[in-house]
């Protein structure tokens, strides 16, 4: 898992739909799509219910998506820490 996929996911979560996910990330849908379905695989787990729409999270995915925030922000403070360093 990588932290794009996990960027991805909480946008797809934000934005309850794989197409505005797409937009906010700057990327194309099925790459989206694709990154997302290499982390359902990985983790061998459902993320999203695609069935619904809007797109919801299934209960695991709740879970998953909530530590996604913290992998996230705790990555982003990493990148903060380098900046500072560099004078930024």
């Amino acid at each position: 898992m990588t932290i794009t996929q996990l960027r991805y996911a909480l946008a797809i979560a934000e934005q309850k739909n794989f197409t505005k996910a797409a937009e906010k990330c700057f990327v194309t849908q099925p790459t989206l799509s694709t990154q997302i379905q290499k982390l359902e695989d990985e983790l061998d787990v459902q993320i999203f219910d695609r069935g619904k729409k809007p797109i919801e999270l299934t209960e695991a995915g709740k879970r998953i998506i909530s530590q996604a925030r913290n992998i996230v922000n705790e990555a982003e403070r990493i990148q903060d820490i380098v900046h500072q360093e560099k004078g930024f």
